[in-house]
């Protein structure tokens, strides 16, 4: 690219109102020139729209899209895609704040046209000394991500918190699956990038600090509870198995996940005399049954865009550690 390229800056939000106005200030000070704003507010009830309007009339770039109820961050994003003007799409969290410089060196690795996305250095919102995220390692049992850590520039998986993208990649790959809706949605994405021959690269330089939250917390966010999480997570990753592995490695590790879902929902009510894990395990289960056939419908979509085996995503993004030593590593 050697000219500066449109790009197009997508933020979902949901109830957001505590974090737009730290994020919008931040974006009206980046120094890359040629960008859009557009503001997807998915059916918020709290005082979200009173603080776009606000923003709205100092900062000219800004777009508004308006979800007359909720539809999840997956269908907001595609439906802000289709009237991006952009070459590039960024994908931005609302919890977010941006260095002045940080769209320049996210854009940079595009020169090489066998990028399709890139993503940025993620230090914790509440604490800057802290990096969060450095890109993403698949882990392959599952589909769920781990957070890496460091300054060296990679191949990597990435999340919706931060992330370019080209539109035409995003075109070819059929943009975020909104049955996923939410949780592990742009896991599945990123899954796809790399699916269709693409890299995605972890830049440093660009720095974006984002708010770490918990279950609890994501959950309060969107006026629902553990259970919802714990399903949207469970169910998706049935899902995305099976739509993005081969079927060798379907048959490997869609067995392992049934166990690991079942294990956890066990653990949590042994642990902590909670039941939402294990019910919504069982919930998940049915779900993806009763959407089996729409899953076959995309599945056969995704491998229909296949330029890599998973052999070579496997050595690429995949983490090589065992399940025990990923338990407790990340999730004791």
């Amino acid at each position: 690219m050697n000219k500066q390229p449109q790009v197009s800056i997508i933020i979902a939000n949901y109830n957001g109102e505590k974090y737009l106005p730290l994020c919008l200030s931040s974006l009206m000070k980046t120094k890359y020139q040629k960008f859009e704003v557009i503001l997807v507010d998915d059916g918020s009830y709290d005082e979200s729209l009173k603080v776009i309007k606000l923003y709205l009339k100092k900062f000219k770039k800004i777009k508004l899209l308006r979800n007359k109820m909720n539809i999840g961050a997956a269908a907001s994003r595609n439906r802000a895609i289709k009237v991006a003007i952009g070459e590039i799409i960024v994908f931005l969290d609302n919890d977010t704040e941006v260095e002045t410089w940080w769209l320049n060196e996210l854009l940079k690795p595009f020169e090489n046209t066998a990028v399709g996305a890139t993503c940025p250095k993620m230090p914790m919102l509440q604490d800057k000394s802290r990096i969060t995220t450095a890109g993403l390692l698949l882990i392959p049992h599952t589909g769920w991500g781990i957070a890496l850590k460091g300054e060296k520039t990679r191949e990597v998986i990435s999340i919706s918190a931060c992330m370019a993208v080209r539109k035409g990649v995003i075109e070819k790959i059929g943009g975020f699956d909104e049955k996923l809706a939410v949780h592990t949605e742009d896991l599945d994405f990123s899954w796809r990038i790399w699916i269709g021959g693409w890299k995605i690269i972890y830049v440093p330089a660009s720095v974006v600090y984002h708010k770490s939250k918990g279950y609890e917390e994501r959950a309060r966010l969107m006026n629902a509870t553990k259970s919802f999480v714990y399903f949207h997570i469970n169910k998706n990753t049935f899902r995305t198995l099976i739509k993005n592995y081969e079927l060798k490695s379907l048959i490997k590790y869609l067995p392992m996940a049934f166990l690991i879902l079942f294990a956890r929902g066990v653990v949590v009510v042994v642990r902590d005399k909670e039941f939402s894990a294990f019910s919504q395990f069982i919930k998940a289960v049915i779900w993806n049954i009763a959407n089996f056939r729409d899953t076959l419908k995309r599945r056969k979509f995704v491998q229909s865009l296949r330029v890599v085996n998973d052999g070579y995503i496997y050595e690429k993004v995949m983490t090589k550690e065992s399940l025990v030593t990923i338990y407790r590593r990340y999730y004791q």
